[in-house]
Parts: C-alpha cells; structure tokens; sequence
C-alpha cells in the first residue's frame, strides 16, 4: 500500500520569506571588522562573569548534575562541556548577565551580543519601527527569530524548512516584557536572550529530527503565521498592528553597524551618556563637591526615561533593579568621581543604602527630551545622548555638559581601542598574556574554525 504523500508546505508570510532570503544569500563581506569588535566584546562580558557571577554561574553546566555530553560545547570560562541547545544558554547567560554588553535601539531595543553579524542586522531590521514592549512583549522574541533564522542556515536547511522554523517561533510568541519593568525588574532579564537563543536552537535541532527516516512532518509550520485572521501574532499578540520596516532587510546593514553601542562601563546603555556627561561636568568644574549640588537635571530620549528612569528614594532590591535606575548609577558616579563597575551593584558593593547615594538619588530629575528623541530615532544619526546640568545651593546653575556619542558608540573615535582594552582587562581575570594573544590571533583569522576559538577560551577544573 502506498505511503500517503504529505501535505504540501504552505506559502509562508513576506517578513518569513524576506529572512531566508536574506540569510540564505550572504553577498557582503565589508563588515568584518565590525563583526571581530562585536567577537570581543562579547567575549569579553563572557569572561568576566565567569570570573564575577556566583549567581551567573549557578546557572551553567547540565540541567542534571553529574551528566556529560561526548563531543559536547566547551563553555567558555568554564570546565563543564555541554549539548548544544544549553551550550546557547550558557554563552548567552555569560555575555549578557551582567549587562556590560552590546545594546542596539529604535522603537525596541535589545543586545545583539556579537553573534553571527546578520542576527543583529535582522534584529535591528525589526525594532527600528516596532515597538513590541507597547504589547507586553519582550524584545527577546527578536533574538529567538534572528538565532533561529541563522543557525537554520548554517545546519544546511532549505528555504522552506528555515520559513518553518520561523513560523514556530512566531507561534512562541515571545515573554512577558515584566521582568524588565519597575517594579517588578528582576535577574531574569539576565537570562532572557539565553533562553530565547537556546529555544531557537532547540527548533533548528528538532526540525533537523523530524527529517530523519521521515518527512519532516511534525515540524511543519503555518503559513500564515503572522496575519492570520484572529489567531495569528499581529492580532493575537501585535495589536492588529502590520510590522513596519526602513525598507528592505539587506538596507539595513550599515545601519545595523553603526546602531551599536559597547558598554565600556557596565551600565544600561541608555545611562551611558548620562553618567559620562556627569563625570564630565566633575571634571570641568573640580572645585565643586558632590554636596553642593542642588539639583542634577538630566534630559535623555524618552526611551531612557521609560526604560530606567526610577524617580525618588525607593528601596532597590536587588542588582538587577539598580543597573536599571538612572538616577541610582548616576548618584554613584557622582559621589565615587569615576564610572560605575559590576562591584557596585551588589550587596557587598558598598553603596546600598548609602546615605550620600540616596540623598544624591532624590536631587536628580530625569525629563524625556524631544530633540534627543529625535536624534535617536533618527536612522541618519542614531545618537544615544544625555545633557547634564548642575542647579547648585548658592543659586548658580552651570553649563550644561552635553554627551551625544558616548565611548562605545560606534560613532565614537575611542570605541575600537576601548572595546580591545575592556577585552584584554576582562581576560587577564582569567588566561595569561600568551593566551589571550593566541586567541586575539585566531580571531583575526578568515580561515580559524569555530572550535579553535571556544577550545581556547575552555578552562580546566585546575585553572579555577
């Protein structure tokens, strides 16, 4: 009896479609460079929390302990060897958990963290106009559909199987945009765009064994993902909103390169500039303290003042709720006189509950600013800016301190040799100087292969 012929593959929607084409096709190799500073920073972060994150590396290693993986992923930083679907958590948790990496913006945001250089171009592509925080939903979702999209690719599927594979992400749905919102921010923001890179994986790798002595069949993906009527994400999740793009996917390269901001110092990228700005105006003006400051008035673009603006003298519980109040990371630099580090945000820090910090936290006055939001949204500057003002108590209000281009926007001169020297700093936690030069070698590589790089970067039981 003849085997039934399986349903033929839907046409699946455009944004599906326009992906894989653009992932499928790779032309253009002008970005490299750009693509080895993304490599070390993301690294980078990796390292250092491997070095400084009890609560980070509580997260790594097999979900039951005691188990291997033959010919597993080497995690970075760290002796234990895992599958590939908690290999991309693992990465992932290291670079992002501490929040010194990458960070990217528009009407969404999100940290495209050095991967393969189209994810973050296809994540830009997607939240330069659409604001999925407006429906509850994390950005994360982009990671997911960037991940997924790319490592379909480089597993050798078709077409059709990677617009498949898009369509269940979609189906995900994306989380709740909560944990990141006061006052409910909590670590998982740390551990979100692991999650979603690790499920993106888990989907390629499932496809990959539906085909094995089968069709493929249960993978099978829905056409009509997104428009749906009813039930699919722009009316179930989106609002009834049709997503909206700067034209085409591949357009949106150089953008995607020059839309990156490298966080030298560990904090939200859209305080960097604010706290910059601050430190700036320490330095021209020396002679006054931090005590006669009667009020620090700081304008941003509306996405800072969303995002991290936390006004008052509320408790901060945790790290997590800290690096994610302007007013709190400001206050800090202020009464240090230099930048914020990972050390400061913890309990044993030294600055929670400090009563300079929280007499400095309710003098400062954060206010969305229209100018700067259009520069930041404005795909031709793409600026990330702060301007500081000093009111101090004897009636003087001076200059204000302007910070458009902050070290560690690509627009930046410092950013290249700030990126190589956070690289080098956060490696000396852990590998010689031989080492990390044997790995700045093979990242300088064309033809250095995958698992040189992570076998190098893989430390013994011995070296911890």
């Amino acid at each position: 009896m003849n085997e039934p012929k399986p349903p033929q593959e839907p046409i699946y929607d455009l944004p599906l479609r326009d992906i894989t084409t653009y992932t499928h096709s790779p032309t253009n190799t002008t970005h490299h460079t750009a693509a080895r500073t993304a490599l070390l920073d993301a690294l980078s972060c990796a390292i250092e929390t491997a070095s400084k994150s009890p609560s980070a590396r509580a997260l790594l290693g097999s979900i039951i302990p005691g188990t291997t993986v033959p010919h597993g992923f080497p995690v970075p930083g760290t002796s234990h060897t895992v599958d590939p679907v908690k290999g991309t958590f693992d990465l992932g948790v290291l670079i992002r958990y501490l929040d010194h990496n990458d960070a990217s913006w528009g009407m969404e945001w999100g940290h495209p963290s050095g991967r393969y250089f189209p994810l973050p171009l296809i994540q830009t592509h997607y939240q330069a106009l659409n604001a999925f925080h407006a429906h509850n939903l994390d950005h994360v979702i982009l990671v997911e559909l960037a991940s997924a999209a790319v490592c379909s690719w480089m597993m050798g599927h078709s077409a059709t199987k990677t617009q498949s594979i898009l369509s269940h992400v979609w189906m995900d749905a994306g989380p709740s945009h909560l944990y990141r919102t006061h006052p409910c921010t909590v670590p998982r923001k740390g551990w979100a765009a692991a999650d979603a890179a690790a499920r993106a994986v888990e989907l390629v790798f499932r496809a990959d064994r539906a085909d094995d002595g089968g069709s493929g069949a249960a993978m099978r993906g829905v056409g009509s993902v997104l428009n749906h009527e009813g039930g699919g994400f722009r009316d179930g999740r989106f609002g009834g909103r049709e997503f909206e793009f700067i034209g085409e996917l591949g357009a949106m390269e150089a953008r995607g390169v020059e839309g990156v901001m490298y966080k030298i110092m560990p904090v939200e990228g859209h305080g960097c500039a604010a706290v910059e700005a601050v430190l700036g105006q320490m330095k021209k003006e020396p002679r006054v303290m931090w005590d006669e400051v009667e009020e620090v008035l700081v304008r941003v673009p509306w996405a800072a003042k969303y995002i991290i603006s936390r006004p008052g003298r509320e408790e901060l519980k945790c790290a997590a709720e800290r690096d994610h109040c302007l007013e709190w990371v400001v206050a800090v630099a202020m009464v240090k006189g230099r930048a914020i580090e990972v050390e400061d945000y913890g309990d044993e820090g030294g600055w929670v509950g400090d009563k300079m910090v929280e007499e400095l936290r309710g003098r400062i006055v954060v206010r969305e600013d229209e100018e700067l939001t259009r520069d930041y949204l404005d795909v031709g500057k793409r600026s990330i800016a702060a301007g500081v003002v000093f009111r101090l108590k004897d009636g003087r209000v001076l200059e204000e301190v302007l910070v458009e281009f902050p070290v560690g926007h690509v627009r930046n001169p410092r950013t290249g040799e700030e990126v190589r020297g956070k690289f080098v700093r956060n490696l000396r936690l852990m590998f010689t100087e031989e080492e990390i030069q044997s790995i700045l070698e093979v990242v300088e590589r064309d033809d250095a292969r995958v698992c040189e790089l992570v076998d190098l970067l893989a430390r013994s039981e011995t070296h911890l």
